[in-house]
C-alpha cells in the first residue's frame, strides 16, 4: 500500500511539473506545447491507473482481515474439536480398561463356575449309588 502512495504522490508531482512547463511555454512553440499535452494525458492516465491500484489494494487489503478473522475462528474451532477429541480418547481409554477388568472378572468367575460345576459332578457322581441303592431296595 505504501508504494501505491508512493506511486501517487510521484505522478502528482509529476503531473505539477507537466502543468507548470505547460503554462510557461503555452507562448511559445507549438510542437513542444503537444508534446507537454501528451505527457500531461499520460500522467492523467497514470493517476487514472494509480488511484485503480489503490482502489484494489484497498479491497485485497479488506478481504485479508476477514480472511484472517476466518483463519482464527477456524482456528479456535481446531483447537475445540482437539480438546474434544482428547477428551473422547480418554473416555474410550477409561472404557476400554473397565472392558478389560470385566473381561477378567468374567474369566474368574467362569472358572469358578468351572470348579463348581466339576465339585457338583463329583457330588452327583457319588451320590447315584446311593440313589439307586435307595430305589431298588
Amino acid at each position: 500500500m505504501n508504494d501505491i502512495a508512493e506511486l501517487e504522490t510521484r505522478i502528482s508531482s509529476a503531473m505539477a511539473r507537466i502543468g507548470r512547463a505547460v503554462e510557461a511555454t503555452s507562448a511559445g512553440d507549438g510542437a513542444q506545447a503537444e508534446d507537454l499535452e501528451r505527457l500531461q494525458q499520460a500522467a492523467e492516465a497514470a493517476m487514472s491507473e494509480a488511484e485503480s491500484i489503490r482502489a484494489r489494494a484497498e479491497g485485497s487489503e479488506a478481504e485479508a482481515v476477514r480472511l484472517k478473522a476466518l483463519l482464527e475462528a477456524e482456528t479456535g474451532e481446531v483447537a475445540r474439536l482437539q480438546e474434544s477429541l482428547a477428551s473422547t480418547t480418554a473416555l474410550k481409554d477409561r472404557q476400554q480398561e473397565r472392558i478389560s477388568g470385566l473381561e477378567d472378572e468374567l474369566g474368574a468367575v467362569s472358572e469358578l463356575r468351572r470348579a463348581d460345576r466339576a465339585e457338583l459332578d463329583a457330588l452327583i457322581a457319588a451320590l447315584e449309588p446311593l440313589v439307586k441303592e435307595q430305589t431298588d431296595a
